[in-house]
């Protein structure tokens, strides 16, 4: 039980899916959430607080294993998918005697029509064209409603000509109910092959095959801009931004481990990171103190700073320290940065960093380690981009671009650590916006 209050502390504020597993190591819940952190920690919290049935679950559960996400969405599809592919005993599909709910694609069916139904208790529901269980209805619908940004189909059952209603918003084209009563066959064939390989896309990332999907995407564009059909080309164009901005590849959903990149030792993440870093930081032996800054700032008003410290890989929230900034109306982020590290070096009881980590780019590094320069303060300094989710590291000659695998353990442990800034900063933020507007509330009231 220690080990896993452990895991549980160094969860990080960000959308995933948890799995508690027994004695046995058998999953016995599968769950999402939009905070990892919070959400696993409500289980564990006083007997009194929760209720009877989350008492019974906690007291099976053994061990945890997590994997974190880019989006929201993202947790509901692999949440389904380990649901079905564990059936853990404590998951609750239905709250009553009905069958769970499935996204419907019929088979073998010229222009299948996407429904969302309660498969027969019967069928087998681990078939290629019944995609869940979910929760409830509602999240089936929020998922088909969000794909449809990029994949248009259609969930008009009757084809009798007239176009849908999503075709007029062109969430639907080509229309299924318009192309069966085509009376051009030749046109019919090839608006049928348009629709089809609309939902084999959508099949694809409903089964996991995002990547699959994106490449498809970019392929077909590819060909229409070689034939100069450059606005069919910008449309797919537009669907493949829509695509990539709902499912962020950083983090595959659909490529559960069962040793998460939060389970990896910490140790692991560190030696990971040092390999990385060792050859532009050729003193540096060791990752024992990291401490990541992070501005956050409305306009100038209510700025304030965070530190945030990882011991050995793993975050130390009694070393967290906030920064009030004052006077910033017409401070840039790069002073309010430079005043921050300013403030911190003056405590010299506080541990010395082996590394320093800047939630931007070359300005902040930069002006970073113009500071320390000038006190003749020597530690490795980097930033991480949040753009590209790339390392920007200070050189001799002026600034190198580190790019390394997302799935490398070490930028991993760079983005919790810089998430984790982020979230302490905005934190605070918003606790001193609150209190700056309470006044002018009460006058309106």
């Amino acid at each position: 039980m220690d080990t896993l209050q452990k895991t549980i502390k160094t969860l990080p504020h960000s959308p995933g899916v948890y799995l508690f597993k027994d004695i046995n190591d058998t999953v016995i819940y599968v769950g999402k959430a939009r905070d990892l952190y919070k959400r696993v920690h409500h289980y564990f919290l006083e007997s009194s607080r929760v209720l009877p049935k989350t008492q019974q679950l906690v007291s099976h559960i053994r061990s945890l294993r997590v994997s974190r996400v880019a989006t929201e969405f993202e947790a509901l599809l692999l949440e389904a998918k380990c649901i079905r592919f564990y059936s853990p005993k404590y998951n609750s599909v239905a709250k009553d005697d009905k069958s769970p709910i499935y996204i419907h694609i019929p088979k073998n069916v010229p222009l299948p029509t996407v429904q969302v139904s309660r498969k027969p208790k019967s069928a087998d529901a681990t078939g290629p064209y019944y995609f869940g269980p979910f929760a409830t209805k509602r999240t089936a619908i929020y998922i088909l409603r969000t794909l449809r940004r990029s994949i248009p189909f259609c969930q008009q059952k009757i084809q009798n000509g007239h176009p849908c209603f999503y075709t007029h918003l062109g969430l639907c084209n080509p229309c299924p109910s318009v192309i069966a009563k085509m009376p051009e066959e030749n046109q019919k064939k090839m608006r049928i092959k348009t629709y089809t390989t609309q939902i084999k896309r959508l099949r694809w990332i409903l089964s996991g095959q995002t990547k699959k999907t994106i490449q498809s995407l970019q392929k077909e564009m590819r060909e229409l801009s070689r034939q100069q059909k450059f606005e069919q080309a910008g449309i797919l164009r537009d669907q493949i931004q829509a695509l990539i901005a709902i499912i962020n590849n950083r983090y595959d959903p659909f490529l559960f481990e069962e040793k998460d990149m939060l389970e990896r030792a910490p140790a692991e993440q560190t030696q990971s990171l040092l390999g990385v870093l060792k050859p532009f930081f050729p003193m540096l032996v060791s990752l024992t103190r990291i401490e990541c800054y992070d501005i956050s700032t409305m306009q100038g008003t209510s700025s304030v700073g965070s530190m945030v410290v990882f011991l050995d890989g793993i975050p130390n929230t009694d070393q967290y320290r906030k920064f009030k900034m004052k006077g910033t109306e017409k401070m840039p982020d790069t002073a309010m940065m430079e005043e921050m590290i300013r403030r911190r070096f003056h405590h010299a009881e506080w541990d010395f960093p082996t590394l320093i980590v800047v939630d931007g780019g070359k300005a902040q590094v930069a002006c970073i380690h113009t500071l320390l320069q000038s006190k003749k303060i020597f530690v490795p300094i980097i930033g991480l981009s949040k753009r590209f989710e790339q390392i920007v590291i200070q050189t001799k000659d002026g600034f190198h671009i580190e790019t390394i695998p997302f799935s490398s353990h070490g930028l991993q442990l760079l983005q919790h650590i810089r998430d984790e800034a982020h979230r302490f900063a905005i934190s605070y933020h918003k606790k001193l916006r609150k209190r700056a507007f309470a006044p002018h509330i009460r006058d309106l009231v």
